[in-house]
């Protein structure tokens, strides 16, 4: 039976992928997309395969299932009475100009790998290593993240952000060697310079990134994308688990992956125990929402304080932040928990209403204004927001500072290569 539902809710993630590429009236829609990921999170923990995993009771099924009828109903709301209203804006607004300088977004680029190689080296000096050259990453990454500041981190880890600009200066200008054999050196150095950080969601977000802009730009047919496509995914997917591999084999030794989510691998086929980070990936991440709803109805909630922790950290009013501890929550080592998570601390079951059909909201207007007014900053926002939709089945960027900061440096991008941006008010 689990199975089933497994190949069932598979099936309609597949078809929900398709509607989204498919040309008419919601191509590219959040809609599809965000249903399409939700219902790989609703079919993978179906298969149970850890033995500390709580069946899911009928409640949370069903407060899951309002979230995403939340997310569906926001989304026609939305759309049919504030983004279309919002997007008929007057054409000198200056977020819908599109005269930028690719010799000024270059010099932008460069600026960006300069910091982000000062901060590596400010990183190195704090820190004394990076994550996973060190004896026992896992741990590094916590004691470095408490020795180096948040913005030498951030700036250390900037190749995130000049990767997918390098891809968007490419794929505008038409890729050429000659013309773009810095931007793709720079790119490669970036690459090497994260994998440091041992994080594979750096590595997925530009994945996502430059997919997207890729998709959106270039409108590939079948045979481009088929000459595209798999060789990003053949790089990428080999550098997502490497990194992983070595981190984990590093800290915990080989077995970790099965051994500590109490999985049982002796009956898989060869090479099984390769697909576990995807499951533990995805099945852990609503046990923790399963648990932090649990949780959250018999102990008081937080009522906005999670969700405005980042801005409370970089104004430095960590006293007006959140007071919890996520291990009595679920697990120490995977609080996660989904983009649900921090609403559900915040607000409780009432998250699941309400929080949906908000982000839907934010979704819908940069999708309409990438459709309405395709330019540099659009086109880069919806990719990011693509990023953060399947992403919502693993963590919650909404209570991450880099989001609003990345958000930041894309508008000072705009600003910065736009050619009309000093001549207009």
């Amino acid at each position: 039976m689990n199975i089933a539902v497994f190949s069932a809710l598979s099936i309609l993630s597949g078809v929900l992928a398709w509607l989204f590429l498919r040309p008419g009236k919601y191509q590219f829609s959040p809609l599809w997309l965000m249903l399409a990921a939700w219902s790989v999170a609703l079919g993978v923990p179906q298969l149970g395969l850890s033995d500390i995993e709580k069946p899911w009771t009928l409640e949370f099924v069903a407060l899951v299932l309002a979230s995403l009828a939340s997310f569906t109903a926001g989304f026609f709301l939305f759309d049919r009475l504030l983004a279309r209203r919002i997007m008929d804006a007057p054409r000198h607004w200056f977020l819908i100009r599109d005269d930028y300088s690719s010799k000024a977004l270059r010099i932008f680029i460069y600026v960006l790998a300069a910091a982000a190689g000062v901060g590596l080296i400010m990183f190195y000096q704090r820190a004394g290593d990076f994550p996973l050259t060190s004896a026992d990453p896992d741990v590094f990454r916590f004691e470095a993240d408490e020795k180096v500041p948040g913005l030498i981190n951030y700036a250390a880890q900037l190749a995130r952000l000049f990767i997918p600009l390098s891809f968007f200066l490419i794929f505008k200008d038409g890729f050429s060697f000659r013309r773009h054999w810095d931007l793709l050196l720079l790119c490669l150095l970036g690459t090497l310079s994260l994998v440091v950080f041992a994080s594979r969601t750096q590595i997925f977000f530009i994945d996502l990134w430059v997919m997207a802009l890729y998709l959106f730009m270039r409108r590939p047919n079948w045979k481009q994308a088929l000459k595209f496509y798999p060789i990003l995914l053949i790089i990428s997917v080999a550098v997502l688990a490497a990194v992983p591999l070595i981190r984990q084999a590093k800290s915990y030794g080989t077995g970790y992956l099965a051994d500590v989510p109490a999985i049982d691998t002796s009956q898989f086929a060869p090479g099984g125990q390769y697909l576990l980070p995807i499951y533990v990936g995805i099945s852990f991440n609503m046990q923790a929402l399963l648990h932090a709803q649990q949780y959250y109805e018999i102990n008081p909630v937080e009522w906005g304080k999670v969700t405005l922790d980042p801005f409370t950290n970089i104004v430095g009013l960590d006293r007006y932040g959140p007071n919890f501890d996520l291990c009595d929550i679920f697990q120490c080592w995977w609080n996660t928990g989904t983009y649900l998570f921090p609403f559900v601390q915040d607000f409780g079951n009432m998250a699941f209403y309400l929080a949906p059909a908000i982000i839907a909201g934010f979704l819908v207007l940069l999708w309409r204004y990438w459709l309405h007014h395709p330019n540099f900053l659009s086109v880069n926002l919806y990719a990011y927001a693509c990023f953060f939709m399947v992403m919502t089945i693993y963590l919650s960027f909404t209570v991450r500072a880099e989001m609003y900061i990345d958000i930041f440096v894309l508008l000072v991008a705009f600003w910065a290569v736009n050619r009309k941006a000093h001549v207009h008010a």
